[in-house]
């Protein structure tokens, strides 16, 4: 029976992005260094927790340039999972994701008035940046339901986060038989991300397998490719700005 080798490459290429002003914010992940998050006030009283934690280590900045409007989301130790509150009275949760802040020259205001009932959630965070750092402060908060010992008043105080330049990219899961090969990656906005291939390496010609784009938040992507008629096969995974509209 013949046995099959099955190689998986991992080359990683980055285009530079268009350079920007010195003081303006830039999209990018964030690692949280410092700073204090608050939930209150229930019968308990108000309770602070220091920064980063668990579910607060790092933050996902995404800049559209043409309509000059940012989002942003706090992320667990995975950089995947997007921090959350359950209110009053139970319902879905309330994500830590702020859309269409106003981009200014070294800061960001991402502000939404009371929404609608039955929580009325509402926001007002300030992001500001200085040599690829960002302080973010703010409070979101909700109408006051029946649940009196459940806190109300979320907030984000005295809050650094410095600019990972270059989050690690990782093809991981990889599985193989039945003549195909199975793996997956995580990609983080704006960015995205080409799945090429090639038989050889001596005179190697790649080819595009798949693009895959990630706008606003990361992406979880499963690749699965046949290789029935190859002896040997060779991935590479191909990062590029999206220049999302």
């Amino acid at each position: 029976m013949l046995r099959r080798t099955i190689w998986l490459a991992i080359l990683l290429t980055f285009v530079a992005g268009s350079t920007c002003a010195q003081n303006a914010p830039i999209s990018g992940l964030y690692q949280i260094v410092s700073g204090r998050y608050t939930a209150c006030c229930g019968i308990g009283g108000p309770f602070v927790h220091s920064l980063p934690n668990e579910s607060q280590s790092f933050v996902q900045l995404s800049l559209d340039e043409q309509a000059h409007v940012a989002t942003i989301t706090f992320l667990g130790e995975d950089m995947q999972t997007i921090f959350s509150v359950i209110p009053c009275p139970p319902g879905a949760p309330i994500s830590f994701s702020f859309s269409y802040g106003l981009v200014l020259s070294n800061s960001i205001v991402f502000h939404v008035d009371p929404g609608p009932p039955p929580y009325q959630v509402f926001w007002n965070y300030t992001v500001s940046n200085s040599a690829n750092t960002l302080r973010i402060d703010g409070l979101l908060g909700t109408v006051r339901g029946s649940c009196a010992d459940v806190p109300d008043r979320f907030s984000h105080s005295n809050v650094v986060a410095t600019l990972v330049s270059n989050p690690t990219l990782v093809i991981d899961r990889i599985e193989h038989g039945d003549g195909s090969l199975r793996f997956h990656f995580a990609g983080e906005p704006p960015n995205d991300y080409t799945v090429e291939y090639t038989d050889s390496l001596k005179e190697p010609r790649w080819l595009p397998l798949d693009t895959y784009r990630a706008k606003l938040t990361t992406i979880d992507i499963v690749v699965t490719n046949a290789f029935t008629n190859a002896p040997a096969r060779f991935f590479r995974l191909r990062k590029e700005p999206c220049n999302c509209d």
